[in-house]
């Protein structure tokens, strides 16, 4: 078997594997905070909620790259201030706030 077929095989398998399993809410994420955040937001939520906690998430473990990354994030934080004190405890590794 070449290497063509091979990886054409792989690929279908993998495929296969994934066929009817949507991906996590946020998938390959090291947060079970924001897995848990993300899979329990109610409909009630504005829009982009879940978009926003994954970039606020981001902003607090990876941190910002320029002003308007910083713009953004304080905005972030403002709106979402439990969530950020929730984020923030995680990455410092003081776990979750009761």
């Amino acid at each position: 078997m070449g290497l063509y077929e091979r990886l054409l095989e792989e690929r279908v398998q993998e495929e296969e594997r994934r066929r009817g399993r949507p991906l996590g809410a946020f998938y390959g994420s090291d947060s079970t905070l924001l897995e848990r955040r993300l899979a329990d937001a109610s409909e009630d939520r504005p829009p982009g909620y879940r978009g926003d906690l994954r970039l606020l998430h981001r902003y607090v473990n990876e941190g910002v790259r320029g002003q308007g990354d910083a713009y953004r994030f304080h905005g972030l934080k403002a709106r979402y201030r439990e969530e950020y004190a929730e984020l923030a405890a995680e990455a410092r590794g003081q776990g979750e706030i009761p």
